[in-house]
């Protein structure tokens, strides 16, 4: 059986923004950037999916983005907050990230995970709601990414 920890290559480390800022903080919800701490939920999720995908990361700041090696800068585009616990949730969260080589954009991700709260979702939060979200993004974006860097 083979370990899912596995480095792809020696020594590749990717870097990453250590929060997804907004992309456009008026877009957003005044409750959702008060009461929910998307920006640092997106970044853990996206270290922890990269983790969970075998590749090497590490919170990196952005003007390490020009130096040698790959960086990867995210960002939430739009987050979606409807509903509640007792009516039923309706929630979602869009990033988009791009990925450095050397300073150099290589390519862009963009991503959407929508949730109506999941299994017992009455008893959920709006903001678990949209970190769970979260969560399901870092594990895409960790996919896209590794199949960037085996090419």
């Amino acid at each position: 059986m083979a370990l899912a920890n596995v480095c792809l290559a020696d020594g590749v480390v990717v870097k990453v923004s250590p929060v997804a800022q907004y992309g456009d903080p008026v877009r957003i919800s005044s409750n959702i950037r008060n009461e929910c701490a998307l920006p640092e939920a997106q970044a853990a999720a996206s270290l922890k999916g990269l983790e969970e995908a075998g590749i090497s990361a590490e919170a990196a700041p952005e003007d390490q983005l020009k130096q040698s090696g790959y960086y990867l800068k995210l960002r939430l585009e739009n987050v979606v907050s409807m509903g509640n616990a007792f009516i039923g949730h309706h929630k979602s969260v869009s990033m988009i990230a791009k990925l450095y080589k050397n300073g150099k954009l290589v390519d862009t991700f963009t991503g959407s995970r929508d949730s109506m709260g999941g299994i017992m979702g009455g008893f959920k939060g709006s903001c678990s709601v949209l970190e769970r979200c979260t969560q399901t993004l870092g594990k895409y974006l960790a996919s896209w990414v590794k199949g960037k860097l085996d090419a």
